[in-house]
C-alpha cells in the first residue's frame, strides 16, 4: 500500500495546506502578540514594585539616624547653660552613643564657631576620641554653612557623598550622610552643632539587596543625575572625582539619557519604554522619611528643613533584554507554528491518502463489477450495459453498430492435455489479441470460460466488421508458447450481427451474433458467419 498521493490529489493538498498554515501563521500571531503585551505587563509591574521596595527601604533607613540626632541634641542642650558647655559630660554622653551605635563613622559636636569640640570615630571598628590638636575646623564646609538657617528643632540632611579626611577621600570608599541639628542653651541661644555621619554603605547593600530583580540595573542617583549606585561600578561616584565640568557633565545619567531625565525632572514618578529599553522611576526625599513627633503638652516639634535635593530610585531594563524576551516568545511561537503546521500537513496528507484509497477501492469494485478476473475483459453484465446503451443510440441517431460472437474451437483439449493454467495462458493471449485488433472505443468482453463478445460502435459498413474479424483469425496464427514450452495454435468460430431497425434489444442482438457464430462452428470451425435475415445461416 502506498503512501503517495496522485497527481490529481497533489493540487488540492497544497492549496488547503497553504489555507491552513496561513490560519495557523495568524492565530499564532494574535498568540506571540498577546504574549509579548503580558510580558512586558508584567515587567512593568515588576519594576513598578521593585522600585517601591527599594524607595520603602531607604525611607526606612532615615527614620534611625534622624531620630538619633535630634535626640542627642536634646540631652547636651539640657547640659549647657547659657554660661558654660560641660564638655566632659558631653564626651560621655556621645561616647557612651557611638559605643552602643555602630551604624555612624563620626559623631561630632561643632561649636558655634564651626570648629570641633568633640569627635568621637570608629576605625575599623573601634572607637577612638580624636584628641584636641587634631580637631578641624569645619566652618569652610557647605554643610556647615547650610546649618546656620536651621532654627531649633530642624534637622539637616547632607547630600550622599564619600567621606573626606584631611582633604582627601577616605579608602576604601566611605559613603556618608551627614545628619545635623543645632544645639542650643537654656535661654535658646545656639552653642554649637551637633553633626552624625551615617555610614551608608550597609544602607545602600539593603537598597541593592531588598528586591531580586536580575532583568534589570537598579540604579540611585542624586538630584543632579549622578549615579550613587549602579551595576556598573565605574559610572558611581564620578562628581567626587572629576574637577572637570564638561567632563563631569557627560558622565551624568542625565547626559546620557536626556529625554529620561527630563522627564524625571517634571515628575515624581513615571515609567516609559523607548529606543533604550524600560525606565521606571521615582524620587525620594529625606522630609519623607520623617514622622511628625508630639512633645511636652502635645506640641509638635517644629518643622524640618532638609536639604533641597532629591535621590531618584530608578530601574533600567535594556532593549536587548526586552528583545531577548521577544525573541525567545518568537522562537516558542515560530517552533510550535512549524509544528502545528507539521501536524496539519501530515493530518491533511494521510485524510487525502484514506479518500484517495477509498477511490480507488471503490474502482476495483467498479473494475470487478464490470470486467472478467482472469483478462481483465469487459464481462457480460458490462456488455450489455455497453450494447444497451449503443441500442439506445441507434434508435436515435440511427448510429450503425455490429456485435461480433467468438467462440474458441477446440479449446477443451488444451485444458486437458496441458491443464487448466496453460488454458488460462491460452485465455489471456486471446484477450490480448482481441484488444490489438479493434479500436480503443469498441468493447471487448469475456462472456463464459472460451466465449468472447465485440461491440463495434460506429461500424459504417458491414465488410469493415467483417474485416476486423478476418485480422483477428489471422493474428491466431501465431502460436501459444506455454510455460512447458509447448506451442498452441488458436483457432476460433466467428458469428456477427449488424443492428437493424428490427432488433428488439441487445438480447435479440446478441442471439443473432450467437446463431451466426454457430454457423461457423457448422462450416467447419475458424471461419467467419454473419447473420443474415433472408438466410438464417450464412456462410463466409
Amino acid at each position: 500500500m502506498g503512501w503517495k498521493l496522485k497527481a490529481r490529489l497533489l493540487k488540492p493538498f497544497f492549496l488547503i495546506f497553504i489555507v491552513c498554515c496561513y490560519v495557523i501563521f495568524l492565530a499564532i500571531t494574535a498568540v506571540y502578540q498577546d504574549k509579548v503585551a503580558n510580558k512586558e505587563e508584567l515587567i512593568r509591574i515588576d519594576q513598578n514594585r521593585a522600585v517601591s521596595i527599594r524607595k520603602s527601604s531607604l525611607m526606612e533607613d532615615f527614620n534611625v539616624p534622624f531620630a538619633d540626632v535630634r535626640i542627642l541634641a536634646d540631652i547636651l542642650s539640657y547640659r549647657i547653660s547659657s554660661y558654660s558647655l560641660y564638655k566632659e559630660d558631653a564626651l560621655r554622653v556621645l561616647y557612651s552613643f557611638a559605643e552602643n551605635k555602630r551604624g555612624y563613622g563620626q559623631v561630632r559636636l561643632l561649636n558655634a564657631q564651626g570648629y570641633e569640640q568633640i569627635r568621637i570615630n570608629r576605625e575599623r571598628g573601634r572607637i577612638r576620641v580624636v584628641p584636641q590638636d587634631e580637631l578641624q575646623q569645619k566652618a569652610h564646609r557647605g554643610y556647615f554653612k547650610a546649618s546656620k538657617k536651621l532654627g531649633v528643632g530642624d534637622v539637616f540632611v547632607s547630600r550622599l557623598d564619600l567621606n573626606i579626611e584631611n582633604q582627601k577621600i577616605e579608602t576604601p570608599y566611605v559613603p556618608v550622610i551627614r545628619f545635623m541639628t543645632p544645639v542650643v542653651d537654656d535661654t535658646g541661644v545656639r552653642r554649637g552643632l551637633m553633626i552624625l555621619n551615617f555610614y551608608a554603605a550597609e544602607m545602600l547593600m539593603h537598597f541593592q539587596d531588598v528586591a531580586s530583580d536580575i532583568m534589570s540595573n537598579a540604579m540611585l542617583l542624586n538630584n543632579e543625575g549622578h549615579w550613587l549606585v549602579s551595576d556598573h561600578e565605574e559610572a558611581c561616584w564620578a562628581f567626587m572625582f572629576e574637577k572637570d565640568p564638561t567632563k563631569l557633565c557627560e558622565k551624568t545619567f542625565a547626559a546620557q539619557y536626556p529625554a529620561i531625565w527630563k522627564m524625571v525632572k517634571q515628575g515624581s514618578t513615571g515609567q516609559i519604554k523607548n529606543e533604550d529599553g524600560m525606565f521606571t522611576w521615582t524620587t525620594v526625599s529625606p522630609a519623607f522619611a520623617i514622622s511628625p513627633k508630639i512633645g511636652k503638652g502635645q506640641q509638635a516639634y517644629p518643622p524640618v528643613a532638609v536639604s533641597p535635593y532629591q535621590w531618584v530610585v530608578m530601574q533600567h531594563v535594556s532593549i536587548e533584554k526586552l528583545n531577548a524576551i521577544r525573541d525567545s516568545i518568537y522562537e516558542t511561537c515560530l517552533l510550535a507554528w512549524i509544528v502545528i503546521s507539521f501536524i496539519t500537513g501530515c493530518t491533511l496528507w494521510f485524510t487525502l491518502l484514506s479518500i484517495q484509497r477509498s477511490q480507488e477501492h471503490r474502482e476495483e469494485l467498479e473494475v470487478l463489477a464490470h470486467h472478467d478476473w482472469l483478462t481483465g475483459l469487459s464481462n457480460l453484465p458490462h456488455m450489455f450495459i455497453k450494447l444497451e446503451e449503443a441500442c439506445e443510440k441507434a434508435k436515435i441517431s440511427n448510429i450503425q453498430f455490429s456485435v461480433m460472437y467468438i467462440d474458441l474451437d477446440d479449446f477443451k483439449f488444451v485444458n486437458d492435455r496441458y491443464g487448466h493454467e496453460s488454458g488460462n495462458i491460452v485465455l489471456r493471449h486471446v484477450a490480448s489479441v482481441l484488444r490489438k485488433n479493434v479500436r480503443l472505443t469498441d468493447t471487448v468482453a469475456r462472456i463464459g470460460g472460451d466465449e468472447y463478445a465485440i461491440l463495434l460502435e460506429r461500424m459504417p459498413t458491414t465488410d469493415k466488421a467483417q474485416e476486423i474479424a478476418f485480422n483477428i483469425l489471422t493474428s491466431f496464427e501465431t502460436p501459444v508458447v506455454l510455460e512447458c514450452g509447448s506451442r498452441v495454435y488458436v483457432k476460433a468460430s466467428i458469428g456477427i450481427a449488424d443492428w437493424s431497425e428490427d432488433v428488439t434489444g441487445p438480447d435479440d442482438l446478441m442471439r443473432r451474433a450467437d446463431a451466426a457464430m454457430y454457423e461457423s462452428k457448422k462450416e467447419g470451425k475458424n471461419t467467419i458467419s454473419m447473420y443474415s435475415e433472408a438466410t438464417d445461416n450464412v456462410a463466409v
